[in-house]
């Protein structure tokens, strides 16, 4: 069921509310069809701005359409009050003038529509699934009134009073308990504001809806000729409160299980992805490629260089071995990891001109930057398992920076298509997949991942904040 419906519906139930209790028990006949007449005459103008001119002209696109279109919907009504006030003419005392009725009845709308849009835009920004939030809430909503309508007109017959307070009441702590739950609270937690933000905003929400429901209760009871003196806003004051203070309540203890499930996961993740880094890392293919490689060198070249690398692979060996267990390291250890490895893969392709090479790495890291262990190290090897070819033209261009707490890095390297025979060209071993899920992990909102890919490039740039 769309929005405009149920709103029709409900000024629909609220128009047949005064109807029935308000107006039929008129006894001056004149005065009871003027004052039909005026009722119909705000229903009808309620409706067709709810059901035609809202949905489809407020907006920014067409907002001189519906400026125009509720213009002119203002001149109507004032005319039909108007005819009205001519035809059946009420007592001079009880006489409201055709466009003070239509200037209340437009400023309602126009601050309906207001509010409509303030709620829809902060809807919009909250973390909840549209479909299923609105569904629950109209629903909801639909009920309290419901529900609140009924017992109104049960126990009206015996107590106005406690009638009006109980039909009003209902729908008055739904509204705040949906305030504070699903908008309110969940909003300002996204963007972490503080404590004092909340109770500031709380107490201005529940200042309003104490104005509009104390009034909407001393209206109501008016009709029975009768007044609560007072006791309305005291009593939907304390009403308020209660429901605020079980909901600020619920909610904590909502983040909190929140919390423990969000760490069970972050917890059960991280050694999942760890293991599977460490297989992807530690694997028989990337040993034999390093020691084929140093068999190579010890050939062609003197003891030294073979001793070299053979000293950066027992480092990298213990690094993975020994620092990737802990939860985080210090950046200067990655990067000296990562140092290590380029320098290895060096190694292999030192006497190739037609393979270039640019690395650029911070020369001073603040000393108490920390980060998770081997999570940069897979974007590096994979440039250099899918950029480097011994046959053609192939470059790599790798560059870390560190701005205070906040790490980027961006890697280019050439592309080029492997041979059927190749072991890595069906086999992803790098990881990526595995590394692109430990940042969701580990560092939830404080990464940003981008992927650019051409015919002879490919583009990696990641930025995260560091602790």
């Amino acid at each position: 069921m769309k929005t405009r419906w149920i709103e029709f519906f409900l000024i629909t139930i609220v128009y047949l509310f005064f109807m029935i209790t308000g107006i039929h028990d008129i006894s001056d006949h004149v005065k009871q069809v003027a004052l039909q007449l005026h009722l119909f005459t705000g229903y009808a103008t309620v409706s067709t701005y709810l059901l035609y001119i809202y949905p489809e002209y407020f907006s920014i696109q067409r907002m001189k359409k519906w400026i125009v279109w509720t213009i002119g919907l203002f001149a109507v009504q004032s005319l039909a009050h108007y005819t009205v006030s001519e035809i059946y003419p009420l007592p001079h005392n009880q006489i409201i003038p055709p466009l003070a009725l239509s200037g209340m009845t437009l400023l309602g709308l126009l601050i309906y529509s207001a509010g409509k849009a303030a709620l829809t835009s902060l809807y919009s920004h909250t973390r909840f699934s549209e479909d299923r939030l609105s569904a629950k809430i109209i629903r909801e909503v639909l009920l309290s009134l419901g529900i609140g309508f009924f017992l109104f007109l049960i126990i009206c017959q015996t107590s106005p009073y406690f009638a009006t307070l109980t039909a009003w009441s209902i729908p008055f702590c739904y509204l705040v308990y949906v305030t504070h739950q699903y908008y309110l609270l969940s909003y300002l937690r996204l963007y972490n504001n503080s404590n004092i933000i909340r109770i500031t905003l709380s107490i201005l929400c529940n200042l309003v809806y104490i104005a509009l429901f104390s009034s909407l209760m001393e209206m109501t009871l008016s009709l029975a000729n009768a007044s609560f003196n007072g006791f309305n806003i005291a009593f939907c004051a304390i009403l308020g409160f209660v429901i605020t203070f079980l909901t600020y309540l619920s909610f904590a203890k909502q983040n909190q299980q929140e919390s423990q499930i969000l760490g069970l996961e972050k917890k059960l993740g991280k050694t999942a992805a760890d293991l599977k880094l460490l297989q992807s890392q530690i694997n028989p293919h990337f040993l034999f490629n390093i020691m084929n490689t140093l068999y190579s060198i010890a050939l062609i070249e003197n003891a030294e260089k073979t001793a070299s690398g053979i000293h950066k692979l027992s480092e990298m060996m213990r690094f993975m071995l020994h620092e990737n267990q802990q939860e985080n390291i210090l950046l200067t250890r990655e990067i000296n990891y990562i140092s290590e490895y380029i320098a290895l893969q060096k190694l292999r392709i030192a006497d190739l001109p037609s393979i270039m090479i640019q690395v650029e790495l911070p020369e001073e890291i603040h000393d108490n930057l920390k980060i998770a262990p081997m999570l940069l190290i897979p974007f590096i090897e994979n440039a250099f398992k899918h950029g480097i070819s011994l046959k053609n033209r192939s470059w790599i261009r790798i560059q870390l920076q560190v701005y205070e707490q906040e790490l980027k890095l961006s890697i280019y390297n050439s592309i080029h298509t492997r041979s059927n025979n190749d072991p890595e060209s069906h086999n992803s071993g790098i990881g990526l997949n595995n590394v692109i899920n430990r940042l969701l992990l580990l560092y939830p909102g404080q990464h940003k991942l981008h992927f650019e890919e051409t015919t002879s490039e490919y583009f990696i740039f990641l930025t995260i904040k560091l602790e």
